[in-house]
């Protein structure tokens, strides 16, 4: 799982600096207004992934400075089965992490008078003061309000959430209201940032592009934030946007899975066999052979595990690769071998 540090408000406050994306924007597209969005795609999306354990929280978008969406999914403590509400307070994670991204190296020549962490730390608190944020704190303790962080797995047992005890170090706590306002302060036109609580329970993402922001607040540490974001700003593009399959057993032509039957190359001297066997796909590593529950047409499944394997065709119809799949959307693609 690769960890992505929060953004440093602080640095942006400091130096100026506008976080924005590396990657280009695919094609071109007229943006929706909120008038003409469908809330029920963006109540669709979450409650998928709510299904999926891999998400419970807070989705809020805004469009030329108004919110234009705000739902919650979950609980905000699940043994309570307290709601959340726009009081539920995230953490973002530790102050710390701030100084490890590349606006922080920038400042280190520039921090004369006290430490980074030190001038990060006021001038975020400066920021906080200025915008008169209520629900938005730097601390060390656990405020008010805040909601339980959870770990979510799939194992032996079935599914598993468990709550995650909040560490100890300086933290970044704040709603999905006051970080729109936290943020719009900092970034005019572009701020684009994801990450988790490594030892926590929590998970968010920020898209900021012009007059849209997306916000995604999470107390379950899987790094999935993300790749939701993307997929509200695509749909408020009227972009192609992906949703996670649910985890649920359909029924597939016997002489499909015989097209993705073969032997798939993980790396030099390791393959991956996919065999089909009474009308059913399992994959067979070493003397292991498992089920493959199919949950669309090209994508399959794993009990007890967050596992899929998705085939996907080349320009001539052939299956010629594998996706592994663990959890997100997208994952690491392997080679079919040519008989």
């Amino acid at each position: 799982m690769r960890k992505i540090t929060f953004l440093a408000l602080g640095l942006a406050v400091l130096t100026g600096i506008s976080c924005r994306e590396n990657k280009k924007t695919a094609g071109t597209s007229t943006m929706v207004s909120s008038k003409e969005l469908n809330p029920q795609k963006l109540d669709e999306l979450g409650k998928r992934y709510l299904e999926l354990g891999r998400f419970s929280g807070s989705i809020l978008v805004a469009e030329n400075g108004e919110v234009v969406y705000h739902e919650f999914f979950g609980r905000a403590d699940n043994e309570t089965q307290e709601a959340f509400s726009d009081n539920s307070i995230f953490s973002l994670g530790p102050f710390s992490e701030f100084i490890s991204n590349d606006a922080g190296h920038q400042l280190i020549s520039e921090a004369k008078k006290d430490s980074v962490e030190v001038e990060l730390k006021k001038a975020t608190e400066a920021l906080i003061q200025k915008a008169g944020l209520e629900h938005t704190f730097l601390q060390t303790e656990v405020p008010q309000n805040a909601v339980t962080g959870y770990i979510h797995s799939i194992g032996p047992d079935g599914p598993k959430t468990e709550p995650v005890a909040h560490g100890k170090e300086l933290q970044l706590w704040t709603t999905a209201k006051d970080l729109r306002r936290l943020i719009a302060g900092v970034a005019k036109d572009s701020l684009i940032q994801d990450g988790y609580y490594e030892t926590g329970g929590f998970n968010y993402a920020i898209r900021k592009k012009g007059d849209l922001s997306v916000i995604v607040l999470s107390n379950r540490r899987h790094p999935v934030a993300g790749e939701m974001a993307k997929s509200i700003e695509n749909l408020w593009q009227r972009l192609p946007y992906q949703l996670p399959l649910a985890r649920k057993e359909i029924k597939v032509s016997p002489a499909l899975l015989e097209e993705y039957a073969g032997v798939y190359t993980l790396a030099p001297g390791a393959n991956l066999e996919v065999l089909s066997e009474n009308d059913s796909l399992f994959i067979l590593m070493g003397p292991q052979k498992t089920y493959l529950k199919p949950q669309s047409e090209n994508q399959f499944y794993m009990d007890n595990s967050e596992a899929a394997i998705r085939f996907e065709k080349d320009s001539t119809g052939k299956v010629a690769t594998a996706v592994l799949l663990d959890g997100f959307l997208e994952g690491r693609s392997i080679p079919r071998k040519r008989e």
